[in-house]
């Protein structure tokens, strides 16, 4: 390589083929702080039947094998690259250069950390495949290689491996990117920033993802004619970019896939939606199953018909998300948990979007597509399923996530009840009264960003009268001796007693006193006493009693907590008519907080159901 072909190189990102890589010898380092090889068999024969699969004349100027991310070092006047990015296709290359018997001008590979490359492709030594994960890996990705050729026709083996041979070499490329820095900084900042590139390259990432491979095939199937093909392939290359970037948004991840923790590739969410909603199901027990579907489909008309198809998708799950209704309802829907008495129709995650789309996109011989109007019946019609016919029974110790699920959708509803979208265009402020009123969009992203637990809002009554009086005498210490009247009220009659505690079994006030300021056994588990929380704060107030618990919250409140609307409503005795103050929570506070909730969800009811 010269040096102004090096110069280049260094400079920016460029394609460089497997035959400039072997004809210069590259030296190519894999750091020791990378895994190693792990290819297995469905990766190595893919990468072949790609490559041999390449026709210049239908698929461009070159195959692309992926980019190919290096640091460059200058080690006793000779350049080295170290791979960042790139190790397990470079490295099944070496492996399949070696056994076509492309033996001279090869580039060289091998680990920093041992001479393990070398020692198994000119079996210098004994090889115990089983000496470590590389050794492994690199082994049986050499009998797959092996494997494929002899499975082969007789007759056909050595055209294949011919094929094989001239494509590989000329025709596959890289895209060959280097670290910035060299020359710039010291050795030490260079291996930092490193191991931070690299870190950020592989974070969270597998081997090979569906949608790489679905990626690959669309591209692959856009057209006949060269020139209008790499047109159209920039474009769709582009429209998928900005799918995966708007899906990677906070806001619309958490909007539809619930709780679920974002993938290193969001689209793959995409794709299943679209298949599920086109076939009914994705296959088992199959890699990568919507690839391999579209793959035996694999012709321009029909890939050309499926990527509208996917398009249309997801441009119509982007209107759901702008519209504010159906953002809170879908919403919804998808942040539930699945409960005991679930039914069997009950969909969540992909199959519940699939479900929505073939309702929105269906139109049979002699009908016409739904109106957005029955659309949203359609969704109301779906949260309606979900609410118990006897909600106001629920309780914490019979079903946990029911109970999450009303309070979740508590808040929800009240976003909803009695109001209506405003549409974009109209650029008047509403008098925030009424009907005029917007509806608020629920912060799926941030509620789903958090663990959450649902609280007692009054505590349990602690079992043993030593633990209640140790919790007492550190909440007077807390509270400077200046504890509620009821609650000093207690601690006095624990510490007079302290030497005989179980003497105020038979106490009155002691026993009116336990009754207001800590319900018993099952009181404690009824819808009434219950609210949700995040883990932490629920972590942070204990089994504190209400007033200190009140007090815990307005302070994690000041501190940016987030705490649900209906949650700072239980705290503030909105929902209690007319407060006794805000030590307990007594009867009338909890009888009134199950009429609100009442209220809220039998209103969210008619809603669905059209009778408002």
């Amino acid at each position: 390589m010269t040096e102004s072909e090096l110069k280049d190189l260094l400079l920016k990102p460029a394609p460089i083929s497997v035959a400039k890589l072997c004809e210069a010898r590259f030296d190519f380092i894999i750091p020791s702080y990378q895994r190693g090889y792990r290819w297995t068999e469905k990766e190595v024969v893919r990468l072949i039947k790609d490559i041999l699969d390449y026709t210049p004349e239908k698929d461009g100027k070159f195959y692309c094998l992926q980019p190919l991310v290096v640091r460059h070092k200058i080690v006793d006047c000779k350049h080295l690259w170290r791979v960042i990015d790139g190790q397990q296709r470079l490295t099944t290359l070496r492996l399949l250069l070696h056994y076509l018997n492309e033996s001279s001008n090869l580039y060289s590979l091998e680990y920093e950390r041992e001479n393990i490359l070398g020692r198994i492709l000119t079996h210098d030594g004994e090889i115990d495949t089983d000496e470590n994960c590389e050794v492994y890996h690199l082994c049986n990705a050499i009998k797959v290689i092996e494997s494929y050729f002899n499975a082969l026709p007789s007759e056909h083996v050595e055209a294949t491996k011919k094929k094989l041979q001239d494509n590989l070499i000329k025709n596959c490329s890289f895209i060959f990117y280097v670290m910035k820095g060299d020359g710039e900084y010291d050795e030490a900042t260079l291996n930092l920033m490193e191991h931070d590139l690299f870190n950020h390259l592989n974070s969270g990432k597998i081997s090979l993802t569906e949608s790489e491979l679905i990626k690959g095939l669309l591209l692959h199937n856009v057209g006949e004619v060269k020139v209008v093909k790499e047109i159209k392939q920039i474009s769709m290359a582009e429209e998928l970019d900005n799918m995966e970037r708007v899906l990677r948004e906070d806001e619309m991840w958490y909007f539809l896939a619930g709780d679920r923790e974002k993938p290193s590739t969001c689209i793959d969410y995409l794709y299943k939606v679209w298949y599920i909603s086109q076939y009914g199901h994705i296959a088992e027990n199959v890699d990568y199953p919507i690839f391999s579907s579209l793959e035996e489909i694999a012709s321009d008309t029909l890939i050309s018909s499926s990527w509208a198809e996917i398009k249309k998708c997801f441009l119509t799950i982007t209107g759901w998300y702008h519209n504010p209704l159906l953002f809170n309802l879908i919403g919804y829907l998808e942040g539930r948990k699945q409960t005991k008495s679930k039914q069997t129709n009950d969909l969540f995650d992909e199959e519940l979007l699939a479900d929505l789309y073939r309702f929105a996109s269906k139109q049979e011989e002699d009908t016409d597509l739904p109106t957005k109007a029955q659309f949203v019946e359609h969704v109301k019609q779906m949260c309606r399923e979900t609410i118990p016919n006897k909600y106001e029974e629920l309780r914490f110790d019979t079903d946990k996530n029911a109970v999450f699920n009303l309070l979740f959708l508590m808040n929800i509803a009240m976003l909803i009840n009695n109001k209506k979208g405003i549409k974009s265009e109209d650029v008047s402020k509403s008098t925030g009264k009424g009907k005029e009123t917007p509806i608020g969009r629920f912060p799926f992203h941030v509620f789903h960003s958090l663990n959450w637990n649902v609280e007692h809002i009054s505590p349990q009554n602690p079992k043993r009268k030593e633990d209640l009086y140790n919790r007492l005498c550190q909440l007077r210490i807390e509270y400077n001796d200046k504890l509620p009247d009821e609650v000093s009220a207690l601690f006095k009659k624990l510490d007079d007693n302290k030497s005989n505690l179980e003497s105020l079994n038979n106490d009155a006030e002691y026993l009116g006193l336990i009754q207001k300021l800590l319900p018993e056994g099952e009181q404690v588990m009824v819808l009434q006493n219950l609210t949700l929380l995040t883990e932490h704060d629920n972590k942070g107030i204990g089994n504190k009693f209400y007033f200190d618990k009140r007090n815990k919250l307005n302070e994690y409140q000041s501190q940016g907590s987030f705490i649900p609307a209906a949650t700072l409503n239980v705290f503030s005795k909105w929902y209690t008519k007319n407060p006794e103050g805000y030590i307990l929570w007594g009867d009338n506070d909890q009888w009134d907080y199950l009429d609100a909730i009442k209220e809220t969800i039998n209103n969210f009811i008619n809603y669905c159901e059209g009778h408002e």
